[in-house]
């Protein structure tokens, strides 16, 4: 039965909600509202999708079709079973009326129905749906009382509802045109109505409206263009317009349009200019003052030549008489004025010589100053530097100070190398400088630019280019899209800083907890993953922590091997992470490898990838069959009576499909040894899946736990060395792919870095 519809608008007015907020609120309520419709069965099958939409003043909903009524619902309730129901004559039984009478039924009424378990007596009840009316104004105040906000607010009493900022209008209209009609609800003392409000300034009192689309049409006479990406798309426009005929673009930038697109009802570009004079200033403080401070896009040439322009993106309809360009251009002229004196001012002191000022700043309470840090950076990074000195293995490092032939050509295997030591005197310097900046005017002013300044002034005051960049981007990276450092150098110096800050961290009880991380460790971790990974670093993380932690001279709150242990269980889980949603591994290929090992994190990317690149073929797929079989006789089928581990007896091996498998079994794990040591995962996974035959012959002709217990215990040693090596490079037995294997969906979350 078609049932009729109407369309469901309802826009929540407030006070400007922050930027940074927007979105997300915007992508909660329309879920939100339709997940509520949905329960209360108020959506059809099928129909116009959904739309919500944004402004700094509002959030929307419109839905383009809400059943005017429930459909009835049929519940089928399932009785005695006939055999006790009905007589052998088929008369009703005792059980077959107390089950009518319980439901307030008939006798009459029952039907019989097949279910799995055989025939029973069933009741069929209808339930009327009720009308949308009377639910709706039930519904739309629990779908804004369920909204979440990173901070939220009340503003009528502490026990009253709380939102991101206080409201002032609701818009619920239900129907369109003149048939359209009001939803009574109230929120915090604000009652729906059918009145929605325009552009603070450009807008005029309150807009009647009757339906969608008198709805938008009112608003754009108002000052107020509702979509998001419709505002994204005229501040495009306008910008390029104003830079066109000078030939000349805005410096991308996402976020600052993200912001802007947020931040706004109705915008308007605007072109400005700055004296040419301060360009001799570095690119970063002028683009972070345009940016950070004051929202503008800088501006530059076809070849990327800052220019003395900026853009701000007004919420008007225009600047006719040019006061407020002038302001602006006045505001920037100022800024740029202290960013000049700050520049000028620190420079008379060296960042050597500020490194002692860090002893009076404070890292962390009980963690003491960051110059106390930096010593413990200085430990770490020696460390680091010791293991990469004396390491030998498969690896693809930043060989940018090596010969030019002995550098990795681009998209190398991994291969052995030799770390420079050069690089330890270099890594050292600078972690002695790199948190220097921390006491200068600049970094004072633009806290955002803690690290860049100190590169800016290293390079200023004479050291190295690698000491310089390393100090430049040794906060790198901040996030899962953000790059690493660029050499070598830098990587170290960043791996110190924020291992000495995750172990200091979890030390001091700072831990994140489910969604609180109030230090950003998630993020730091997630950074040791990323630079250890994308730069080919083979450095092991228990041995890192455990440096780490007998460094830190603290009260420990905790026993240390309880911290040690729940910092790799944390990184354990940074790792899972990036190769799951940073690299795309498939989540089984990730529980394998992990499973067989993860203390060098670009290790475990290597034998992933590998795994991921053998997977699919004929004899993979059936070796890790075995893999589970054998798993499961050696853990469940065999007890500790069967079998002892040891060496296999190949006396007594019976010739044909038990001894073909020992020999097989003898060659490829020699060669599966050799090329994982250098490195081949592929070719060893291969070697390994060369095995199945001989597996699958063993298992089709010998008798594992045979009567003879000497036999049994040789064949289970012989099983045992088939799981060591199944288990070496990653555990086939992980993979999902058999009978009784679950599936993605059974997956669980790791958090992020947000």
């Amino acid at each position: 039965m078609k049932h009729s519809t109407l369309p469901l608008l309802v826009e929540l007015g407030c006070e400007e909600i922050p930027a940074r907020f927007l979105d997300d609120a915007r992508d909660d309520f329309g879920r939100q509202m339709l997940s509520a419709l949905g329960e209360s069965r108020l959506l059809p099958a099928s129909a116009e999708p959904a739309r919500w939409y944004s402004t700094p003043r509002r959030l929307t909903v419109w839905v383009p079709a809400v059943l005017a009524k429930q459909p009835d619902v049929v519940e089928e309730l399932i009785g005695p079973p006939v055999k006790v129901g009905l007589d052998p004559a088929g008369k009703p039984t005792r059980a077959a009326e107390s089950f009518a009478a319980k439901n307030a039924a008939r006798v009459a009424d029952l039907v019989q129905i097949t279910t799995p378990k055989g025939q029973y007596l069933a009741l069929k009840k209808t339930h009327s749906g009720q009308a949308a009316v009377d639910l709706l104004p039930g519904i739309l105040p629990g779908v804004v009382s369920s909204l979440n906000f990173p901070k939220s607010m009340y503003w009528v009493a502490k026990s009253g509802p709380r939102f991101v900022r206080p409201i002032r209008w609701i818009l619920a209209l239900w129907g369109e045109g003149k048939q359209a009609r009001t939803i009574p609800f109230e929120i915090a003392g604000v009652k729906a109505g059918n009145v929605t409000c325009g552009h603070r300034i450009l807008g005029r009192g309150g807009l009647r409206v009757q339906g969608f689309a008198d709805y938008l049409k009112k608003l754009q006479q108002a000052g107020v263009e509702l979509d998001p990406e419709k505002r994204r798309t005229r501040i495009r426009a306008e910008i390029k317009a104003l830079l066109e005929d000078l030939r000349l673009r805005p410096v991308e930038d996402n976020w600052l349009e993200a912001w802007i697109v947020n931040s706004t009802e109705w915008p308007t570009a605007l072109l400005g200019q700055f004296d040419r004079r301060y360009l001799h200033l570095p690119r970063e403080i002028l683009v972070t003052v345009m940016r950070d401070h004051q929202k503008y896009f800088a501006v530059e040439d076809g070849k990327g030549n800052l220019q003395p322009r900026f853009v701000t993106v007004l919420n008007l309809d225009g600047d006719t008489q040019g006061r407020i360009r002038e302001g602006h251009q006045r505001v920037l002229s100022a800024r740029f004025a202290d960013a000049e004196f700050f520049w000028n001012a620190d420079q008379k002191a060296t960042l050597q010589d500020r490194r002692p000022l860090l002893d009076r700043v404070t890292y962390q309470a009980e963690l003491g100053s960051y110059g106390e840090k930096v010593q413990r950076m200085k430990a770490v990074a020696r460390e680091l530097c010791a293991v990469l000195e004396g390491y030998a293995g498969p690896c693809i490092p930043d060989d940018s100070l090596l010969p030019d032939n002995e550098r990795a050509p681009k998209g190398a295997v991994p291969r052995l190398v030799r770390f420079v030591p050069m690089v330890r005197e270099r890594v050292l310097r600078a972690v002695e400088l790199c948190k220097s900046d921390l006491t200068t005017q600049m970094v004072q002013e633009f806290p955002e630019l803690q690290g860049v300044v100190g590169g800016l002034y290293a390079s200023a005051q004479g050291e190295s280019s690698q000491v310089s960049e390393a100090i430049y981007d040794h906060y790198l990276p901040q996030g899962a899209e953000d790059r690493c450092p660029r050499s070598m150098v830098g990587a170290i110096v960043s791996l110190a800083d924020k291992i000495d800050s995750v172990v200091g961290g979890f030390a001091v009880g700072h831990e994140p907890t489910g969604s609180s991380d109030p230090f950003a460790l998630r993020r730091q971790g997630n950074g040791i993953i990323k630079v250890m990974v994308e730069n080919s670093l083979p450095l092991p993380l228990r041995l890192l922590v455990e440096r780490a932690l007998n460094i830190l001279t603290i009260e420990w709150r905790k026993p240390q091997l309880e911290v040690f242990r729940a910092v790799l269980e944390f990184l354990e889980d940074r790792l899972r992470y990036y190769l799951e949603t940073v690299r795309r591994l498939r989540y089984d290929s990730v529980r394998a490898v992990l499973a067989a090992g993860w203390d060098v994190p670009v290790d475990a990317l290597w034998r992933a990838e590998a795994l991921e690149r053998v997977r699919g073929s004929e004899n993979f797929e059936s070796l890790s069959l075995a893999a589970k079989r054998i798993k499961n006789i050696l853990g469940k089928s065999a007890t500790a009576e069967d079998w002892r581990p040891g060496e296999v007896d190949a006396g007594i091996l019976e010739e044909g499909p038990e001894r073909e498998l020992y020999v097989a079994y003898g060659s490829a794990a020699a060669e599966a040894g050799q090329l994982t040591a250098s490195g081949e995962y592929d070719k060893a996974l291969a070697a390994i899946a060369g095995l199945r035959p001989a597996v699958d012959r063993f298992f089709d002709k010998v008798l594992v736990m045979t009567g003879d217990r000497g036999v049994r215990q040789n064949r289970l040693r012989l099983l045992g060395k088939l799981d060591q090596l199944f288990s070496g490079i990653a555990r086939f037995a992980e993979i999902v792919g058999g009978p009784g294997d679950v599936d993605a969906s059974t997956l669980r979350t790791v958090k992020s870095d947000k």
